[in-house]
């Protein structure tokens, strides 16, 4: 075989450069595997000719051979390659019996391209990428500063293309310097007294001394030169010293440098390479979008070296994205990455890597040494540390998600390593790209590879346990500290510790660990998982932590504000359980012990709540009252607040709505912000959105939709501010019923819906999401779905039931049933009304509309007037005892649509007048619209059973 590996030949379109191993068709390059690339330059270079197929397969395959089988395939490969860009013409002939030939006339190319050394330079620089993916600011930046400052050092961790980008700067500025470039790795030097004999050898600088700077500084007098100096860490001080003193004697030089870390001497300007941009974090990432990225650019054009058929689809861009971001956007990385996609496949490579990030993948065989697995890359790094540096960073290992400065210091620093010498070392490592700085907040971290490595050097210690416990204990402190925080100021504080939060705690309840320190930091994190609506994750710690207690901490503070915790997010992710009821019965107990006042109030309201949902009012109600005792008693805004509240939610459920609405306005007049915002801290959990939201509908009830949407809007409003998962599930939940109410064919009820449903999902909060499931249903139906909308109705309702959250179940499915008599299936909408078993003497405060709705199925299902007329008449009665003004005007217009004779015609008129005079606001709202034409004679029912909007 030639070995000429500068030439380039060409055939057809296509041109074929031999030292790059690259092919292209005028400016696309053709992507080819290895083993095709293999075969195209054998048969190229023997154009014409017979190449036997034993003979293909010994250069292909030279240690292990392989079957012709194989042969045959990556000839197939390559003949389909060529095809797909010149598909009338046949380049590979198969002569049977003996082999291959290339049978289409090739002719040979000078190889110099533009930018390359002069052929009378003494020095060479390696050839530049065809393809440097996301570097053009890099490079740019870099030719800017070399011109401007003469020195640059590019900085950066192992793999992250350092010498690449620093062959690109030389290549773009080859013209500047006239072909005066020379490049010199010091990659296989050993000693630093080496490095200035090895920049004479580069310039044909032959001296028969000692010290070779002298006739260096001479020789490079003469006109203006670059000198690139690459791998100089391990050398840091011969690099350092000779580059000092050749950029101070010499104005003419300039000189490149890459190092992991810089050289720090006079005249040095440092160049950090940042890692290759990746795509955010997003699992709906179209393929298009994610090429936009160059660490996805990077890994698709490795893929495709090996593979060369490789497309990107939609469905593998976010596995793709998750690749690039778990490994840095790092291009070593990357690479070795990418040459696994071939044996396993897009996907089982990324959960090798979720599984454990395998630094000895092996990368190109012509790669340095340093450089053919992510192992030996670090191992380079880390040989060069001193042994305090190598101590630290296996201990910093035991982070998760990066750490801060001082946190460092704290965990590392021990009676072997005092904190001034680990912050040296902290410092140190950072300028040994070692550590990287995330933000601008000051917090750094290692990146994955690197802790990846690092964790190994701690595991092969007897370290681990006792860092793992200092780290521990550590974050117990902080966490325990910022339970006193007020809100934002624990989220600023706490907010991203939540990685370290999640190894500390699965370190100290691991068979290594500790479990007390682990049921101490459960407690002191409680409230903080419950600010940042991890209530999933939450209810996992407690458990964890109530099965660890020990007879100690038996009826302790501690065990009360984790069994608190815990029933917390029982309540709102599953709802309200019987389990959830027990632990918060038991809270309840150990406060009382303990004289807590607070968790005493705590446990009340939520042992209200539970019993509000199933619901079971009596229960209720006596709760309530004992809040207000006990609010009462400690003097309390805040808490007298809460009861007020948990009345102002009793009285609104059984009807008596004014007196509902009185206590409402005491809870939210009369209110404390700091008390509030402790409430929200504990449970995530608002009264104050509740209360607006409870209130808007108490407002359409009394006849005020237009107040009602205002302070729909305001709960909203609020929620939002807040960033937390119940509230919001809260105000959107009553927003979409309340307009449902007003305005049911408004398109907003629906997108209310659709939000609440995406909102309780992506949090769990189970109860919620069957709600707005419910919701979905009922807009469904309106549209004619019924199939579909009964099946959704039913799902929202099993969620309901699960999370024993009963108190919407009758008016939904009454509505259902409602709004299927409407679309002409009246038999099936009384069957849905009886499967409901809802009970009709009930006094709830929409048990008016229940008795309506049944009075108009009675009619549709031709139970007779009579019937129909008694149901009507009683919601009057209710609607009436209960204030309630707009259950009473849809009761009137039913009885006025349905009455015949001319007396209770007439009575129903005036009934249906006095009650439609009330109103002073929400004239366009459908009832009143529907009411106001019964009135002046121009409705004209299709039946009785759609006198409904």
């Amino acid at each position: 075989m030639s070995g000429q590996q500068g030439k380039v030949l060409s055939f057809g379109p296509f041109e074929l450069s031999i030292g790059s191993r690259l092919l292209t068709n005028g400016s696309k390059v053709v992507p080819l595997g290895a083993r095709a690339m293999d075969l195209l330059i054998v048969l190229v270079e023997q154009a014409n000719k017979v190449v036997d197929k034993r003979a293909l397969i010994e250069f292909v395959w030279p240690k292990r051979g392989a079957e012709q089988v194989s042969l045959r395939v990556h000839i197939s490969a390559l003949r389909k390659a060529l095809a797909q860009t010149d598909p009338g013409r046949r380049y590979i002939a198969n002569v049977p019996g003996r082999g291959y030939s290339f049978v289409v006339p090739v002719t040979s190319l000078s190889s110099p391209t533009p930018g390359d050394l002069k052929p009378s330079s003494r020095s060479q620089l390696p050839a530049r990428l065809m393809r440097m993916l996301g570097r053009r600011e890099a490079l740019a930046a870099i030719q800017m500063k070399l011109a401007e400052q003469k020195f640059v050092t590019i900085v950066g961790p192992g793999g992250i293309g350092k010498t690449t980008v620093a062959v690109g700067v030389a290549h773009e500025m080859s013209a500047t310097f006239n072909g005066e470039l020379h490049f010199v790795d010091l990659s296989a030097l050993s000693d630093a007294w080496l490095v200035a004999p090895a920049v004479a050898a580069a310039l044909g600088v032959s001296v028969q001394t000692n010290n070779v700077v002298p006739a260096l500084i001479d020789r490079l007098q003469d006109r203006p030169t670059l000198i690139i100096l690459d791998c100089c860490e391990h050398l840091i001080d011969g690099a350092s010293a000779l580059a000092e003193e050749l950029i101070r004697r010499v104005p003419t030089l300039h000189l490149l440098a890459t190092s992991r870390e810089a050289m720090r001497v006079e005249g040095e300007h440092v160049y950090e390479l940042c890692p290759l941009e990746c795509p955010p974090e997003d699992r709906s990432v179209s393929a298009h979008d994610a090429l936009q990225y160059p660490a996805v650019q990077l890994l698709v054009d490795r893929v495709r070296a090996v593979r060369g058929a490789f497309e990107l689809v939609d469905a593998d861009a976010p596995i793709a994205a998750g690749m690039c971001r778990r490994l840095d956007g790092i291009p070593l990385a990357i690479e070795l990455a990418a040459g696994r996609v071939d044996i396993f496949g897009l996907s089982k490579t990324a959960s090798l890597l979720d599984d454990r990030l395998n630094l000895s993948w092996v990368g190109r065989r012509t790669a340095l040494p340093k450089h053919q697995t992510l192992n030996a890359a670090l191992e380079w790094s880390y040989d060069l540390l001193g042994e305090a540096e190598k101590r630290v960073l296996s201990r910093l290992s035991v982070f998760a998600g990066g750490f801060m400065f001082e946190a460092a210091v704290a965990v590392v620093a021990d009676e072997m390593i005092d904190e001034a010498h680990v912050s040296d070392c902290l410092w140190e490592l950072r300028s040994k790209s070692m550590i990287a700085a995330r933000g601008q907040e000051g917090r750094l971290r290692l990146l994955d590879t690197t802790l990846a490595f690092a964790s190994q050097r701690l595991a092969k210690s007897d370290e681990g346990n006792h860092c793992r416990r200092r780290h521990a204990l550590y974050f117990f402190d902080l966490f325990k500290q910022g339970a006193s925080m007020d809100m934002p100021e624990r989220l600023r504080a706490l907010g991203g510790e939540v990685d370290n939060l999640r190894a500390a705690l699965n370190w100290a309840f691991s068979i290594e660990g500790d479990a007390k320190i682990g049921v101490e930091l459960a407690a002191a994190s409680a409230s903080t998982w419950m600010a940042i609506a991890l209530l999933t994750e939450c209810r996992e710690w407690m458990t964890k932590a109530i099965s660890r207690l020990d007879d100690a901490s038996a009826g302790s503070r501690q065990e009360m504000i984790i069994q608190s915790a815990l029933a917390s997010c029982m309540m709102f992710t599953d709802g309200m359980t019987e389990e959830s009821y027990a632990s918060w019965a038991k809270a309840r107990l150990l406060a009382e012990c303990l004289n807590d006042t607070e968790c005493q109030l705590d446990s009340l309201l939520v042992l209200w709540a539970h019993q509000i949902r199933v619901p079971s009012y009596a229960e209720a109600t006596e709760l309530a009252d004992r809040c207000g005792d006990v609010a009462e008693g400690s003097g309390n805004r805040g808490a007298i607040a809460t009861a007020n509240y948990m009345r102002g939610v009793t009285y609104h459920h059984i009807g008596r709505i004014l007196q509902a609405e009185t206590h409402f306005e005491l809870s939210l007049h009369r209110d404390d912000e700091a008390s509030r915002q402790s409430l929200i801290k504990r449970f995530g959990y608002d009264r104050k959105v509740d209360a607006l939201a409870v209130l808007a509908n108490l407002a359409w009830l009394r006849g005020c939709p237009d107040q009602a949407r205002r302070l729909s809007l305001m709960s909203i409003a609020e929620a939002r501010q807040l960033d937390h998962a119940v509230p919001l599930c809260v105000a959107l939940a009553w927003a979409s019923f309340n307009t449902y109410l007003t305005s049911p064919d408004d398109l907003e009820t629906e997108a209310l819906a659709n939000e609440l449903v995406d909102y309780a999902g992506k949090y769990a909060v189970e109860s919620y999401h069957g709600f707005g499931l419910s919701m979905q249903a009922l807009c469904r139906v309106r549209r004619g779905e019924g199939d579909a909308a009964s099946a959704t109705l039913y799902r929202g309702l099993e969620k309901l039931s699960a999370a024993r959250y009963g108190v919407f179940n009758w008016i939904l499915q009454a509505e259902f049933a409602r709004c299927t008599a409407v679309a002409g299936r009246p038999r099936q909408a009384l069957a849905v009304f009886e499967r409901a078993k809802v009970n009709l003497d009930d006094t709830q405060w929409y048990a008016p509309e229940l008795r309506r709705i049944r009075g108009e199925l009675a009619l549709g299902n031709d139970e007779g007037l009579a019937v129909g007329r008694q149901y009507f008449l009683s919601a009057l009665e209710l609607s009436d005892r209960q204030a309630s003004l707009s259950w009473a005007l849809r009761a009137a217009t039913s009885l006025a649509i349905v009455e015949k004779s001319a007396g209770r015609k007439e009575a129903a008129w005036r009934t249906l007048q006095a009650t439609h005079a009330k109103f002073r606001e929400g004239f366009d709202t459908s009832d009143l619209r529907l009411a106001t034409q019964v009135l002046n004679g121009s409705y004209r029912p299709d039946s009785a059973i759609n006198s409904l909007h």
